[in-house]
This record gives C-alpha cells, sequence and structure tokens, in this order.
C-alpha cells in the first residue's frame, strides 16, 4: 500500500451516438413575459375618443352588471335542478310534492348573487363626468323650476 496510484476519474456522455470524454451542461434560456400595461399596476389603459369616453364607460360597466346577472339566474337554475333531482330520487313524485320549496332553495341562491347589483349600479354611476352631467342637468331644472314660482 505505500504506492498508490490516483486515476482521474472521467465522466463519458453521449454525444451523436458516441461516447464524448467532456459534459456539457444543458443551458434553458427563459425570455421573460411581457406584462401589459407595466406602468399603471398591471391593467391595461383602454383608449378612448374624444367625447365617447363616458359612453364606452357606461357600456363597458351595463356589460358587466348584466354579466353578473346572467351568473345569478344560472345559478338559481342550477340549484332548483339540484333540488328537483334529489326529491325525485328519495320519494314518489317527489319533484310535484317538493316543487314550491325547491323553488325557494333556487329562489335564495339566486338572490345571494344578485344581492351586490345595486351596489355595482350605483358605482358605475356615481363617477365624476355622471356627476358633472347631472350638476348641470339640476342647475337647468332649477332654473326652470324658479320661473313657475309665484
Amino acid at each position: 500500500m505505500a504506492t498508490t496510484e490516483h486515476k482521474k476519474v472521467r465522466l463519458m456522455s453521449r454525444s451523436g451516438g458516441t461516447l464524448q470524454p467532456e459534459i456539457r451542461p444543458i443551458i434553458l434560456e427563459y425570455k421573460k413575459k411581457k406584462k401589459k400595461g407595466e406602468g399603471n399596476g398591471g391593467e391595461t389603459k383602454e383608449k378612448y375618443s374624444q367625447g365617447l369616453e363616458d359612453i364606452q364607460r357606461l357600456e363597458g360597466n351595463v356589460m358587466r352588471i348584466s354579466q353578473k346577472g346572467a351568473k345569478a339566474l344560472s345559478k338559481g337554475i342550477d340549484t332548483y335542478e339540484h333540488e328537483r333531482q334529489q326529491s325525485a330520487e328519495e320519494k314518489t313524485d317527489g319533484a310535484v310534492e317538493d316543487f314550491v320549496h325547491n323553488s325557494a332553495k333556487a329562489a335564495s341562491a339566486s338572490m345571494k348573487e344578485v344581492s351586490d347589483l345595486p351596489i355595482d349600479i350605483a358605482e358605475s354611476l356615481n363617477q365624476g363626468s355622471y356627476r358633472k352631467i347631472l350638476r348641470a342637468n339640476l342647475r337647468r331644472a332649477s332654473k326652470i323650476v324658479r320661473l313657475w314660482r309665484i
């Protein structure tokens, strides 16, 4: 044991079907994803023609409110269908007997979903531009009312 030989360990890797004496690391390069509208907190800024901004915002708000109402209706119908199926499986003529109860559950589920709609409507109308228009119309109306005073 006085003389021991140290041999270097050689790693062989397969490249093109033959063994190669060196190891080549695999380097993965990822491109960073571009975020839309990075300058304003990740939200995209909508573009409007001059004078049409109010109408387009109102249209977007109406669309969102309509979607929420449609989802609420869908949830109510799904609840009724589930409860009706359950009643029909449990007893003979169960769907007919439990119609009022199942309808009430469906209406309750639908109302839970639709309960935020008045708030959404108020928020969509409570923007600065709508308030300006409302104030201007109220001023005009008050001038007309003053003419009728005795």
